[in-house]
């Protein structure tokens, strides 16, 4: 060999100088030297020794197999079952199965680093297992009498390269004592196996997966299998059996079993909640994956991951397979191009998911051929990342998390997409609909996906797609789009019923159809709107010329120039029901109408004085949810009764014309309250705040904000405000007014008691936790600090902890609580634009809730469960910051809980 080829191999290594120092330790061995001077070896070799330090240890350990790399091209079954036996025979069944399968899966190994297709490799993978599984068979006693069914990666024929290998074992007798020896034959079997050694484990055996799981016998007969999955297992365990084949021992016997138990898998009739089972089993592997903190960056189990490729091809086989065998594929990649060819999958789509899967899968290879580990995560640390993206064909770490990135977020488009095709063919215009997309078929499709009245919703689906009108033409084409957004909805029936109401009223003129063939997203963004909002649905069924306002999202900087207020309130609220805005950018959005508003309502008051209007409570805070009344203030310029009057006047004027616009308008927090003048001079309010003001009332000026008028006085107003909201110093009196404020909002607004733990607004751990916190720290801080001065909240506890002002655990817990439960009070008063301070009182409502806020399945509980701990969390937090430590024994100023719960005795 000479050092030009020896340079060339090394540098082609993904880490050329770990290669370097692997090829001269190898090199120390004589018998290893020889082999390594062969060009046939070095180059795959140097791959290897370049990447994963299993490999070395191994060819350290055993340097005459470095020949095995000499010809690394693919091997029959067959073939492997052969070398496999002459192993066993030479070594020994314990040490001849290890060192079969670790030089076996190297040479792999060696191909798939050289740039092998993905298909090849899991294929030749899951042939090293069955000929490990066979060998092991023929030489443990009473095993040949078994059928050893290949489940998960080892059924589907795509095993990694340290997958767990699940299968289960059939016999043929009944009987206690046949199924006492078969279970012992599948014990001996596993042990040969998994037990580790020097050379580790042949395989990782797991029969979790049998009937009753742990807990059940490792081995049933034929007629039992057939009893348990006919009429006791669970839909996952169906699920599973998607991807059984015979893999060892007797297969007349394990053919006759995955034929016997397809009839569970395919039923004629697919039972109601089999969908929505499936759909469980996926959110609760990924609350899991949440739980973790690995959603980005597992990327088996993480957000668009492989689980979510198999997840979704899973589902379309157990709906479509009963009805088309052609698609009762075990492995994950020929199941998908069935799909495709079958229809239900466009071709487009299945190229990129597969592309992407692909692409998941070598990276979950590379991960796990360092080590010879399980391992599904991506390193955090560059240096090991650097080597990885090499070993992919890319140029370095950024590379591949860009690549990572690219790929995860086309399966999760993907991922939900692709269930929806099927409606597409059974609903698009073609003259002669391709065999099996039925009415029968698609209404079960439909009451899988959540239609109560599966019959009716076709009928509806049928009238919004009709081909004869231009628009029904343009949405049969979108089906993908909107179904969905129905479906997904909180009462997919009722959502359906107002889609087709709003469809039915837009008329040709308006242009709807030729805008939405050119920015599909409007309709889905149409269909989340009428989903969530009854009061939206009404408006646009009314003026459909406003639908218009859905083709784009609200911009990211307030326009320069006046808007329409209901065509900006359409489309922040269809971004918000389609979740591309979010709470804290959809109160911000809403406030900036709320300005809008109050700006042309300032103009048709017409006043003769200048004046200007000041947004106080969650106008001013820019976090307006659907229903907030908008606080007002309003001063003016001016001196004598004359100017008074007219100004106040005009202050009646302003405030009926808000309500004409759809919006409440409240000026009770102004001096005085309701039987104060409406409008004040500046230096009215001076000698108010001067003199006679409350504590309660300085800590309303902290939201203070101009929002329409002469912004001159608008700010002379809030620079004095300030003076008085950021005091010099704190005194005692008012924090104890400030705590007992507090305790009494919660406990004189909010009855019954046990009403607390779900009113968000007021209640335990509520937006009024997080608010008083936040007021009482700017009070605290804002004078000597005045970079912490803001009136939204979020913010506010942004520039708190930064200076940190507050714990960062707390600003941490207020903020998520904030943003969370804001979110559940945008949501719940979208539907009506009236407002909501509590979660609903039955099951199906909150459920329904949840569905709204993107839970998914187990929706209720999932939701239930996160509004506990962020409420609880939230409330330790204010309790932080309300009595730190040492003040909370002041008399009278006690933190106030439910009566009688354990939170409320540590309080």
């Amino acid at each position: 060999m000479t050092p030009e080829l020896l340079g060339r191999a090394l540098g082609e290594a993904p880490d050329p100088e770990m290669a370097r120092v692997a090829v001269s330790r190898l090199g120390e061995r004589p018998a290893a030297r020889a082999q390594l001077e062969r060009p046939e070896i070095i180059p795959a070799a140097a791959r290897l020794l370049g990447f994963s330090t299993a490999v070395a240890d191994f060819f350290l350990a055993h340097p005459e197999e470095l020949e095995s790399l000499a010809e690394p091209g693919p091997r029959s079954i067959e073939e492997l079952v052969a070398e496999c036996a002459g192993d066993v025979a030479r070594l020994g069944p314990k040490p001849g199965l290890r060192r079969f399968r670790r030089r076996a899966s190297y040479r792999v190994a060696a191909r798939d680093l050289a740039g092998a297709p993905v298909e090849a490799v899991v294929g030749e993978l899951s042939a090293i297992a069955e000929a490990c599984l066979r060998s092991g068979v023929a030489g443990v006693s009473g095993a040949a009498e078994l059928a050893v069914i290949g489940m998960g990666k080892l059924g589907g024929r795509e095993l990694n390269y340290s997958s767990d290998v699940d299968v289960l074992f059939v016999h043929e007798p009944a009987g206690r004592g046949a199924q006492d020896r078969a279970s012992r034959a599948a014990a001996s079997l596993i042990e040969l196996l998994t037990e580790p050694t020097a050379d580790g484990v042949a395989l990782r055996v797991d029969p979790s997966l049998r009937p009753d799981g742990r807990a059940g016998p490792l081995s049933r007969s034929l007629g039992s299998m057939v009893e348990y999955y006919g009429r006791h297992a669970q839909t996952w365990e169906r699920q599973a059996l998607l991807k059984s084949r015979p893999v060892a021992g007797q297969e007349r016997l394990g053919s006759a079993f995955v034929e016997a138990v397809a009839r569970f898998v395919y039923p004629e009739s697919l039972a109601p909640t089999a969908i929505d089972d499936v759909r469980a089993t996926k959110a609760r592997i990924e609350e899991r994956v949440r739980a973790l903190g690995k959603e980005a960056v597992e990327l088996k189990r993480g957000r668009g991951g492989i689980r979510d490729v198999e997840f979704a091809v899973q589902l379309l086989q157990l709906v479509h397979g009963r009805r088309y065998p052609k698609l009762r594929h075990p492995g994950t990649l020929p199941a998908l191009r069935a799909l495709a060819e079958e229809g239900f999958v466009s071709a487009r789509d299945a190229e990129s998911l597969a592309d992407s899967y692909r692409f998941l899968r070598r990276l979950e290879h590379r991960l796990q051929m360092v080590r010879d580990l399980q391992t599904h995560e991506l390193p955090a640390d560059p240096a090991a990342v650097a080597p990885l993206a090499r070993s992919m064909g890319l140029g370095g770490a950024p590379d591949l998390r860009a690549e990572y990135a690219r790929h995860t977020e086309i399966v999760r488009q993907l991922h939900e997409r692709l269930f929806y095709r099927p409606l597409l063919d059974a609903f698009a215009a073609k003259p002669e609909p391709r065999p099996g997309i039925d009415r029968a078929g698609t209404e079960e499709l439909l009451a899988g996906l959540g239609f109560v009245d599966p019959a009716g919703a076709y009928r509806a689906l049928a009238r919004v797609v009709d081909p004869s009108s231009r628009l029904g033409k343009v949405l049969a084409g979108l089906f993908p789009v909107f179904v969905p957004a129905l479906a997904f909805g909180a009462t997919p029936d009722r959502a359906l019923v107002r889609f087709e109401r709003v469809a039915g009223a837009l008329r040709p003129e308006d242009g709807f159809a030729d805008g939405l063939a050119d920015r599909p997203d409007a309709a889905r963004r149409l269909a989340a709107l009428v989903a969530a909002s009854s009061t939206f649905a009404d408006l646009l069924a009314a003026r459909p010329a406003l639908a218009a306002a859905l083709f784009r999202t609200p911009a990211r900087e307030r326009p320069l120039f006046s808007m329409d207020a209901d065509s900006e309130l359409v489309r922040v609220a269809g971004a918000y029901a389609s979740r591309e805005l979010r709470v804290p950018d959809v109160g911000r959005h809403l406030a900036g109408v709320a300005e809008g508003v109050a700006t042309e309502a300032l103009r048709e008051a017409a006043a003769s004085v200048p004046m200007a209007v000041i947004g106080f409570g969650r106008l001013g805070g820019e976090d307006l949810s659907f229903a907030s009344d908008l606080d007002l203030m309003f001063v003016y310029e001016g001196e004598g009764t004359a100017h008074f009057e007219a100004a106040n006047r005009a202050a009646e004027r302003l405030l009926r014309a808000v309500r004409a616009h759809g919006w409440q308008a409240d000026a009770d927090l102004r001096p005085e309250g309701r039987s104060g003048p409406l409008a004040r001079s500046m230096a009215s309010y001076l000698e108010y705040w001067e003199r006679w003001a409350e504590t309660w009332e300085y800590q309303a000026l902290l939201r203070a904000r101009f929002v329409a008028g002469d912004e001159g006085l608008g700010r002379r107003f809030t620079s004095n405000a300030a003076d008085f909201a950021y005091p010099e110093t704190l005194t005692f009196e008012q924090l104890v007014a400030i705590r007992r404020m507090r305790v009494r909002i919660e406990e004189e607004r909010v009855r019954p008691a046990e009403a607390r733990r779900f009113h968000f607004k007021l209640g335990y751990g509520s937006l009024a936790d997080v608010q008083f916190a936040v007021e009482l720290s700017l009070m605290r801080h804002g004078f000597a600090h005045p970079e912490v001065r803001r009136t939204n909240t979020l913010e506010a506890l942004e520039a708190l902890a930064s200076v940190r002002l507050l714990e960062d655990s707390v600003a941490l817990s207020l903020s998520e609580a904030y943003a969370f439960l804001a979110d559940v009070k945008c949501m719940l008063e979208l539907e009506r634009r009236v407002p909501v301070d509590a979660l609903p009182a039955t099951p199906e409502r909150i459920a329904a809730l949840a569905r709204s806020l993107g839970y998914g399945e187990r929706a209720r509980h999932v939701f239930l469960q996160d509004y506990r701990t962020i409420t609880r969390k939230a409330r330790l937090a204010m309790e932080r910051v309300f009595y730190g430590a040492g003040d909370a024994d002041q008399p009278g100023d006690q933190p106030r809980d439910e009566p009688g719960t354990a939170e409320g005795r540590r309080a």
